[in-house]
């Protein structure tokens, strides 16, 4: 135990560290200070909070699956052409969303990850009330369970959580980062890895939790569309109201029919990699819900009108 927790720990202090001098070097110190207010007050105010949801171990999240198979979910434009028959086969499985998926309104929601917001700005209330205003209002997520980043630096779950702005009762589960390169870990309690954007997060969770069988849907990467936007817009950021919206150019500053930044950031390679390790090591099959996605190079496309699985309820390891 004493060993785990030094290779948790360690990592997480020398990123943190190398996270405050370089934001010192790019931002100064005045800002520095701001956002370790920020920082601070959202730790506390998270700790202060916890009686207010329903913080869940390790155990009780991996006794909520009830499948084999798990449908995880970007936000692709490519989501508005599954059919509502095939939304009802998807709704046979266990469901997996991250991010900005809390925008949709065709399938029950399961499982949800949220790692970042707009980090270090001191605007950020207006895109966090936003955000969780659409969640709580989703019914399609009324009993999802909540997987947020858990770590000092997770400002903008802590935020959520410690200004309440959450759902009373929610039901929560903080993970840490597995910091650095290398494939998904065994166990939620090694933490999950953040690598080239949050679909590794959610990934890696979906490994822990012992789908057989990853199905990724709306991960498209070939354009930078959202599935609740128009055909020709992506996300700008509104510099007067703070919040994010429609627009031809996104806050990175490509356009909507340019390639996704997270594939920029080799996450196709990455994916192709785990695809690998995990049917290798570990018997768990990935596979792309999109025939044109670029996660098509790297991995199956999913056989819509195969036979369903039957349903198996998961056992506590």
């Amino acid at each position: 135990m004493r060993a785990l927790a030094k290779r948790l720990i360690a990592p997480n202090v020398r990123h943190a560290l190398r996270a405050q001098a370089n934001h010192l070097r790019q931002r100064g110190v005045g800002d520095l200070i701001r956002w370790n207010h920020l920082l601070i007050d959202a730790a506390v105010r998270e700790r202060l909070a916890r009686g207010r949801y329903q913080m869940l171990d390790e155990r009780a999240v991996l006794a909520a699956r009830r499948s084999d198979t798990v449908f995880v979910f970007g936000s692709g434009y490519s989501l508005n052409e599954i059919t509502p028959a095939e939304w009802d086969a998807i709704a046979a499985h266990d469901t997996f969303g991250f991010t900005a998926f809390i925008h949709q309104r065709w399938v029950r929601t399961d499982f949800h990850l949220i790692r970042g917001g707009l980090e270090g700005s001191l605007r950020w209330r207006e895109y966090a009330e936003d955000f969780c205003r659409t969640l709580n209002e989703n019914p399609y997520f009324a009993n999802a369970i909540l997987f947020l980043q858990g770590e000092y630096q997770a400002q903008f779950s802590n935020q959520i959580l410690g200004y309440g702005l959450l759902r009373e009762g929610a039901r929560i589960y903080r993970y840490t980062t597995a910091r650095g390169d290398g494939p998904p870990t065994r166990t939620l309690g090694e933490g999950v890895r953040h690598m080239g954007g949050t679909l590794s997060d959610a990934v890696n969770a979906a490994a822990c939790l012992g789908w057989t069988h990853i199905v990724l849907a709306g991960v498209d990467l070939y354009d930078s569309r959202y599935f609740w936007l128009g055909p020709n817009e992506t996300y700008g950021l509104d510099e007067r109201s703070g919040l994010l919206a429609p627009a031809e150019v996104n806050v990175r500053g490509w356009r909507y029919d340019q390639v996704h930044n997270t594939a920029r950031n080799g996450v196709v390679d990455i994916m192709g990699h785990w695809r690998e390790h995990l049917e290798r090591e570990r018997g768990i099959r990935m596979s792309v819900f999109n025939p044109k996605s670029l996660l098509a190079s790297v991995m199956p496309v999913y056989e819509r009108n195969a036979p369903a699985e039957p349903a198996a309820k998961a056992t506590p390891r």
